[in-house]
């Protein structure tokens, strides 16, 4: 006791000490505790939507990648077939320009034939009137 004297405390001190001891007994248990309680079960509830976001992220990118794979994919074949059209079509092209060509070749050459068929007869005929026509000029020449 001699220790309290020389430090000054009394009997308040005690009374105090038996205050804050109760005070802090009866917070902790009405206060503290339930607040602990709803901090935990929240640190929980965000570590698991934190995991759950992780989870869900990683499942986006998994689908992402799937999409970019079939997208591709799908890009190969439309590329394919659109190639497999083009190929078939210049065929196509080709097939149809030669047979115009064909044709025309054909044409031109039934043309030139005719007209060669033509010229030949319009010389027979002009030898043949060129001699009528050379007798009518002289008689009309002679007869001035």
């Amino acid at each position: 006791m001699a220790i309290l004297t020389q430090l000054e405390l009394n009997g308040s001190f005690f009374f105090q000490l038996g205050l804050f001891a109760i005070a802090y007994i009866a917070l902790s248990q009405l206060i503290f505790a339930p607040y602990s309680q709803a901090f935990l079960k929240r640190e929980e509830k965000t570590k698991g939507g934190e995991d759950l976001a992780v989870e869900i992220q990683k499942k986006a990118q998994d689908l992402r990648a799937q999409y970019e794979n079939k997208a591709r994919q799908v890009s190969g074949a439309v590329k394919n077939i659109f190639d497999e059209y083009r190929n078939d079509a210049s065929k196509e092209y080709e097939a149809i320009v030669s047979k115009s060509r064909a044709e025309s070749q054909k044409i031109l050459e039934a043309t030139r034939a005719k007209v060669s068929a033509e010229v030949e007869d319009a010389q027979k005929k002009i030898k043949s009137e060129t001699s009528v026509i050379a007798q009518e000029m002289t008689k009309k020449l002679l007869a001035k």
